[in-house]
């Protein structure tokens, strides 16, 4: 237990010191998933899916529904080429990061 709460502190401390997140538009899900990087899966005018990875360094894939009407359901929008997700991020298995993006910026939630 120690062991994963000390790799979880490195890696949110890395992710202090490296570049913004980034939002691309694609008509599917990339084979590659790229750090830093929130693919909307859908075109500007219906938006289904945003896929990135978890920032915490653990690799795993998350998924946020984008779909009005089906819960739990996330926003994204941006700002001068940021994003912002909305409501936060949290995994319930893995993990079990909690975060907010802001501008394109990972803010940690408090335990």
């Amino acid at each position: 237990m120690i062991w994963k709460q000390l790799s979880n502190i490195v890696n949110r401390v890395r992710g202090f010191f490296s570049s913004k997140y980034s939002l691309r538009l694609v008509e599917d899900e990339p084979e590659t998933i790229k750090p830093k990087t929130i693919y909307v899966i859908g075109d500007k005018d219906f938006q289904a899916i945003a896929v990135m990875l978890c920032p915490c360094g653990c690799n795993g894939k998350i998924h946020l529904n984008l779909l009005p009407g089906n819960k739990p359901t996330w926003s994204v929008s941006t700002k001068k080429g940021s994003p912002t997700l909305k409501p936060s991020v949290w995994r319930k298995i893995g993990c079990e990061s909690h975060f907010f993006l802001r501008e394109g910026v990972i803010i940690w939630a408090s335990s």
